[in-house]
């Protein structure tokens, strides 16, 4: 199994973007679950490509779930 590492903005190379990690194996079903649970459908979702499966495990992430990376929003 594999995830996605999504970033969300407020519009395309917006610099102070959100990355995501979410266990889902489906770019645009990824880009689903972070929109439903986001609560920002007008935002920009850019899926930046696959990761490990070793990177969902250190981040004890299960199918649907999803962490966000870096510094927290304040």
């Amino acid at each position: 199994m594999f995830g996605r590492l999504i970033r969300v903005g407020a519009y395309r190379h917006d610099p102070a973007a959100a990355i995501y990690v979410v266990a889902e194996t489906g770019a645009e079903e990824a880009i689903q679950i972070l929109k439903a649970a986001l609560v920002r459908p007008q935002d920009d979702y850019e899926d930046l490509g696959r990761v490990s499966d070793a990177l969902l495990s250190a981040l004890s992430l299960q199918t649907g779930q999803f962490a966000r990376m870096g510094p927290s929003s304040s």
